[in-house]
């Protein structure tokens, strides 16, 4: 709101126009009134209006002479005056004083309104003319810092790093800088990012000691003071997290480490800014930096390599058989083989995406409804794409399995065997092993064996092989091919099935065909 400051020595007409004007709906708000220049005067030093409407003559110090005690003090107040006598002399004094209106009395309303809207829009210029003028220096500063952060691509001699050090007033020995990344939550938007931007700008300012930079799409600062360690780092998150999370934005931080003198701040942007582009392989809340201690890497990958049986399959069986302890550590090591073979983020999210995919693909034909119950409680498989971090992702992608392994679980807790038996009679086709499912189920492969062999009084291998070859016999009452049925129930080796065949039916896979 417009303060405005009504002067005039008859008290009807001072109230009169505080009461008929409608000030707020033009954007002014009366802030006081006054009955002579003197009360005016002190007055104005405690309201600082931005308009003031006076009356010409008034007892002891006249309208004029008011303004014209201000404007030698350098106010820049707008005026307005009123007067009951149509003098040339006093409008051409008014006219020296920089008045912005001349009104006889008795006032037009509608006359002192237009006055009221045009002063309206010369005051919002001016105020932003004020601003921008106020800022000029911080903006021509933050330009030079931005020159000097990125290398120069300039003929020689042009944009010197140490003519734009000096420029700045940088004489550290070593400086450091600090790049910030939000990171918008879903139905973030421009206005919220700029006010978390200004917030943090707000809160740290710039100084000597450090300056304040934009570089879409990153913020950050220049220290002349390095942070000397871990502690610092820690504080400074603190400090960060402070201000743009209790706005609904988490951020990633790295530091392109100390460098020897300001005209070499251009290499602790750079390396910042690669830090950042890889943030999402590291841990969470962390200030990163070319320390790897802060990245989530779980180790070198123990790759399960026995006959193919990879992670992977192994996570798959885990999630089939409802064996939920194993989900966790088979995803960190799908995770460890993938960085270990070099894999970049958007490999890794799809890579579990195809994963999650999978799993519902392989369960849907005989749980219709596991894919409807899955996205009752647990996050869409299309949110993997939007994890800002490794962790997230793991979490993410733990959570969706293990919700599944729980329903695949419900109501056959304790029992294995039945579980075992109902996984063969699907994976029939699999190269399904007693030592893999006895972890999953974390027994010891013999106990399990012997458990396998109590329950349905077969061997563990001769049970997959007995369900198998009635697969077989289905497959070759369809007129299938030999070489295609031994595929299809899972023996890679033609012979090898034409003799488990004639071992548990007494005939070949031909003449079983022939004679149907």
């Amino acid at each position: 709101m417009i303060k405005v400051l009504i002067v005039d020595d008859e008290p009807k007409l001072r109230e009169g126009l505080r009461a008929l004007i409608p000030w707020e709906e033009l954007g002014y708000t009366v802030v006081a009134t006054a009955a002579n220049g003197l009360q005016a005067q002190e007055k104005y030093h405690i309201f600082y209006p931005e308009l003031i409407v006076v009356d010409i003559r008034m007892p002891g110090m006249d309208g004029l002479e008011l303004i014209g005690e201000l404007r030698e003090e350098g106010s820049t107040s707008h005026v307005l005056i009123l007067s009951g006598h149509a003098d040339f002399e006093y409008a051409k004094r008014a006219i020296s004083y920089r008045i912005d209106g001349y009104l006889l009395k008795p006032v037009d309303e509608e006359e002192l309104i237009n006055y009221l809207e045009e002063l309206r829009v010369t005051i919002a210029q001016e105020d932003r003319f004020s601003r921008w003028n106020e800022e000029e220096p911080a903006r021509n500063r933050e330009s030079l810092l931005r020159t000097l952060l990125q290398p120069s691509t300039a003929e020689e001699g042009e944009n010197d790093p140490v003519k734009q050090a000096a420029a700045l007033g940088l004489k550290s020995d070593r400086v450091e800088v600090i790049l910030l990344e939000l990171l918008a939550p879903a139905g973030g938007s421009e206005e919220g990012e700029r006010a978390v931007k200004a917030a943090v700008e707000q809160y740290f300012g710039s100084s000597e000691e450090r300056m304040f930079f934009t570089m879409p799409p990153y913020i950050g600062f220049l220290l002349q003071e390095p942070l000397p360690g871990k502690q610092e780092q820690e504080r400074l998150m603190e400090e960060l997290a402070s201000l743009i999370c209790r706005e609904g934005y988490d951020f990633s931080a790295a530091t392109g480490g100390p460098v020897a003198g300001p005209e070499e701040a251009a290499q602790s942007f750079q390396v910042a800014r690669e830090l950042l582009r890889r943030a999402f392989f590291y841990r969470k809340g962390i200030l990163i930096s070319a320390d790897l201690s802060g990245m989530l890497f779980p180790g070198v990958a123990e790759a399960y390599t026995e006959e193919g049986q990879d992670a992977e399959s192994r996570l798959m069986l885990a999630v089939e058989t409802g064996s939920r302890a194993a989900i966790e550590p088979l995803v960190d090591t799908i995770c460890a083989e993938l960085l270990a073979a070099g894999s970049e983020e958007q490999q890794i999210k799809d890579t579990f995406v195809r994963i999650l995919s999978t799993v519902l693909a392989r369960l849907e034909p005989v749980y219709p409804e596991i894919r409807s119950n899955a996205a009752k409680h647990s996050p869409p498989i299309g949110e993997l794409y939007h994890s800002h971090y490794l962790a997230d992702l793991q979490e993410q992608a733990v959570n969706f399995m293990a919700e599944i392994a729980d329903q695949m679980s419900s109501g056959s807790k304790g029992n294995e065997i039945k579980k075992i038996t109902e996984l063969i009679n699907r994976r029939y086709n699999e190269n399904l092993k007693l030592e893999t499912l006895s972890e999953l189920f974390n027994y010891n492969s013999a106990y399990l064996g012997k458990m396998f062999k109590n329950t349905t009084g077969e061997y563990f291998n001769t049970y997959v092989d007995k369900v198998r070859i009635e697969k077989a016999k289905q497959f070759l009452a369809q007129g299938m091919k030999v070489y295609e049925v031994a595929e299809k129930v899972g023996y890679m080796n033609p012979d090898y099935f034409n003799a488990k065949f004639r071992k548990y039916v007494g005939l070949s896979p031909s003449s079983f065909r022939k004679n149907i």
